[in-house]
């Protein structure tokens, strides 16, 4: 689809709502609410509580003030005793809207000149949909005004279905892919959009996750980060660089942590399964009048698992991990607010193959521990500003001997990233009609190690940006974002990241929403400097001084009808990516007059040390690519107590220099869920999933140019949970229903050799748990 038919496109959607919500704006006019007095700023303030429908305080909920006259929305939070205020607001019509997960959204108008308190009362309703999200412009915002595509996957919806890790909740979301069964395996990593993990920038609670970036394909692992300590999971489509910069070009995964909301809370979860599958979780929180703590302890464990009996190779090594989060808010007085997190795990993982001198088991330790911190500074009623803090550090040690009499050691591996980050940023409202922010911000990255990196000494980088974002409401169904970033990289120096947004609600729950943003993805030091020899295959792979940063620009629109009863929307997406940036393979060095040749043409260092008689990869600008499709979602609650949803996305992913659809993405993608909770059967839930991927290009020969395909597939899901006694839960989970395993599994060829396996999947499998809950 041309651009000119996306801007064709854009203009009739946003037409659209502009007729359907005409009938609002007009009602607003003759109120008298669209003259310039209304705009004005009076001594009033509109405050009030949020309670459930048994008159118990709600901590945590989302308020959002909403004008009537320029459709600006204001935000806050409820605190301990569920109480809110909005100091400082002008003269107009009004309407508060108070949501929390769990519950139906709940509204009341504001008396145009009453200052009396306000009373909310939120009923309970699974798996509503949240209007406020964090991730869109890195400051809280409504759904409906973000101007990008925001699905959130909320906490209450994981539980339900047993879904134990963050790779497992997303492949229910149009447009995302993640391959299971990858925990101990290389296949690891996300796409949005047909856009690689690499583009994808995964946070927590919008700091960055340590994981090495382009050492092992830049991959940080979903299937292994663990639900239990999050709210809900919150995904950016298209390039969001102008809003977190390099590593962003695809998108942004934002794993948000709870909060608590009561005075005392507490959570107890075990299962185990097939495969030696065992989880344990374990939370605390606190909420008091001056602020809140939780902590979050787990372990999770799994057996090494073998789908080419025929070799000595493991397909999946074993795996334990540890996690531990703790995170603390403080509000000493009306103005400041403290927030600091810290976050930690511990990877173990053994696994078995056959490598250069023979059959040897590997040991490979990860972890990784973060620490953040947050202030918050309400300066007056329409200007606040945020400071942050920043440290991680990721370590990887590899250690292995050969599986011999006397159990020869290999050599070892050894990796260390730091990453510190600074940054604040202001912002403030304009007469209610407009809002601007800024900041800066300033990052510095160091990778070390051996047999990893090139230097021994290790190699940095650091990166300086200024940003600046302004949001207007010329009408009130009308809102408009636009906004620029600027990196200064200490190796690729200036890049420049805009983006604009728009969107259009109006009345009967209709929106639509376009938006256009550039990316900018600077190559991480692995890419730069990695260098790897295989101890177990004869192969290395090295990095590339000399790539060039990845560029993007991404087209969204689309448009969303949401009812009491139901929703469904449509996205069309169009990302252009170029000098994209791949492991390139250069043959195998036979000898010295080859590699000075090699080296000669492509500029490698003598410092990289590249090693005769293996393979050699290099990284390289090879690809100009393109994805466009379209993302169809909807839900429906249906009767007898049933809540139905599903997506499907049709993705075209091609290189643009030689048509040839890129490898590793499904042309068509869908999934479906069902819940039946009949409330007559005190709590017992049933859950079921499935998942449609229709067969890929896992590989493309570059001499030959001939294909390997890997088959269609589905994978369905079946979760089931009944309270037994009060705070206590039981589930049963069976994963993979039909027994889907991937075609070549335990297949030899005629030769004798295991069959490659191409989606490392374990077949149908069973767990059980029980949860625990309680709260005063």
């Amino acid at each position: 689809m041309s651009r000119k038919r996306v801007q064709q496109l854009a203009a009739a959607l946003l037409c659209m709502t502009v007729i359907h919500g005409g009938q609002s704006t007009i009602q607003a006019r003759v109120l008298g609410q669209d003259s310039p007095g209304a705009d004005s700023r009076v001594a009033r303030a509109i405050s009030g509580v949020v309670v459930d429908t048994q008159g118990r305080p709600v901590a945590g909920a989302s308020v959002v003030l909403r004008s009537a006259t320029t459709g600006n929305d204001r935000i806050r939070m409820t605190d301990h005793a569920g109480e809110f205020v909005f100091p400082g607001v002008g003269a107009g019509r009004y309407e508060v809207v108070a949501t929390i997960a769990g519950f139906s959204p709940a509204a009341v108008d504001v008396p145009a000149s009453g200052t009396a308190p306000l009373r909310v009362v939120l009923e309970p309703r699974p798996y509503q949909e949240t209007i406020t999200v964090t991730s869109a412009a890195r400051d809280v915002t409504t759904r409906d005004t973000s101007g990008v595509p925001v699905v959130v996957v909320a906490g209450e919806a994981l539980r339900d279905s047993a879904i134990e890790t963050v790779g497992e909740a997303l492949r229910g979301v149009a447009g995302v892919v993640t391959r299971r069964g990858s925990e101990g395996t290389a296949a690891a990593g996300e796409q949005i959009q047909g856009i690689d993990s690499r583009q994808v920038l995964l946070l927590v609670d919008g700091q960055p996750i340590v994981g090495a970036r382009g050492v092992k394909s830049g991959v940080v692992n979903l299937d292994r980060e663990s639900v239990s300590r999050l709210d809900r999971v919150e995904v950016v489509k298209g390039a969001s660089s102008a809003v977190y910069g390099s590593d962003a070009i695809g998108g942004v995964i934002n794993l948000i942590t709870r909060e608590p909301r009561r005075p005392l809370e507490a959570s107890l979860r075990l299962s185990g399964g097939d495969f030696g599958v065992v989880d344990t979780a374990a939370d605390l929180g606190v909420r008091r009048s001056k602020g809140t703590m939780f902590f979050s302890v787990g372990r999770h464990t799994r057996d090494s698992f073998d789908l080419t009996p025929s070799t000595l190779d493991t397909t999946g090594a074993s795996l334990e991990r540890n996690d531990l989060t703790v995170r603390g808010t403080t509000q000493p007085n009306a103005s400041w607010r403290l927030t600091g997190t810290a976050t930690g795990y511990w990877n173990t993982q053994v696994g078995r193959a056959t490598g250069e001198t023979g059959p040897e088991q590997s040991n490979v330790s990860t972890n990784s521990q973060t620490f953040a911190g947050t202030a918050t500074l309400q300066i007056d009623p329409v200007t606040s500003a945020e400071f942050r803090a920043y440290r991680g550090r990721y370590r990887e040690t590899a250690t292995g001997f050969l599986l011999n009499a006397t159990q020869t050691p290999l050599t070892p591996g050894d990796l260390l990233q730091e990453l510190g980050k600074l940054d604040a940023s202001i912002r403030r409202e304009f007469s209610e009609r407009h809002e601007l922010s800024g900041g800066v911000e300033w990052m510095h990255d160091r990778y070390r190690g051996t047999n990893r990196i090139r230097d021994i000494d290790g190699n940095t980088a650091s990166t300086g940006v200024l940003w600046t974002q302004y949001s207007v409401h010329p009408v009130a169904p009308l809102n408009i974002v636009a906004g620029v970033r600027v990196d200064r990289h200490s190796n690729f120096g200036t890049a420049v990241s805009p983006k604009i947004a728009a969107t259009m609600r109006a009345s009967g729950g209709l929106s639509a929403h376009l938006s256009f943003g550039r990316g900018f993805r600077a190559p991480d030091l692995g890419q730069l400097y990695y260098r790897f020899l295989n101890p177990t295959n004869f192969y290395q792979v090295i990095g590339n001084p000399h790539l060039s940063p990845e560029r993007s620009g991404s087209w969204q629109v689309g448009a969303d009808l949401n009812r009491a009863q139901g929703r469904v929307g449509v996205n069309y997406f169009h990302n252009d990516i170029t000098n994209l940036i791949e492991s390139v393979s250069l043959g195998t060095i036979t000898s010295a007059a080859q590699l000075a040749a090699i080296s000669a043409t492509e500029g490698i260092d003598a410092a990289f040390d590249v090693q005769l008689d293996r393979l050699l990869f290099i990284y390289k600008n090879v690809t100009h690519a393109r994805t466009e499709g379209v993302e169809l979602e909807g839900e429906a609650r249906l009767p007898f107590e049933v809540r139905a949803s599903g997506s499907y996305t049709f993705l075209t992913a091609v290189d643009v220099a030689t048509k040839l659809r890129l490898t590793g993405r499904n042309r068509h993608q869908g999934n479906f869920r069902a819940d039946w909770t009949p409330r007559h059967l005190g709590g017992f839930r049933v859950n079921l999933r499935g998942s449609f991927y229709d067969a890929w290009i896992v590989s493309r020969s570059a001499s030959s140019g001939a294909e390997t395909k890997a088959k269609a597939f589905a994978l369905w899901d079946a979760a089931i949970s009944k309270p037994i006694v009060r705070g206590v839960e039981l589930f049963v989970a069976i994963d993979n229903l039909t027994d889907s395993q991937d075609p070549n599994t335990g297949q030899t060829s005629a030769a004798g050799t295991a069959l490659p396996i191409y989606r490392p999947e374990i077949g149908r499998s069973f767990r059980g748990g029980v949860r625990w809950s309680w709260d005063r």
